[in-house]
């Protein structure tokens, strides 16, 4: 189980800092190292993924969701905010469905 039972305070006011979006991003990065999933992109992008988050699909999700971490630091890195807003909002999102993180969980890193 992660421990998160911290409030991270990434966030504050409606825009993640640069400061905190990289905060968050290597909080996210190293929780999916540390439950073994290591940084892949999804290997076909033109195609849904098959199965389910029970059959095989949770695996190669968050090892997407560990590679688009690196990207998004990027994105931060290089100052597109917008685009880097988007992608925590995917990873974010596939780590709820991949039972990483409750939403209220994911609400609290969001939290000042």
């Amino acid at each position: 189980m992660i421990d998160d039972s911290m409030s991270i305070g990434f966030v504050s006011g409606d825009e993640f800092s640069r400061e905190q979006a990289e905060k968050m991003l290597a909080f996210y990065a190293r929780t999916l190292d540390d439950l073994g999933y290591p940084a892949a992109p999804f290997p076909e992008v033109d195609r849904p993924v098959r199965g389910s988050v029970l059959r095989g699909a949770k695996f190669e999700s968050l090892c997407h969701a560990r590679w688009m971490c690196e990207e998004t630091l990027r994105f931060v890195r290089e100052g597109r905010f917008a685009k880097a807003y988007r992608w925590i909002g995917m990873v974010q999102g596939l780590l709820f469905m991949g039972g990483v993180f409750s939403i209220e969980q994911l609400k609290r890193h969001n939290r000042a």
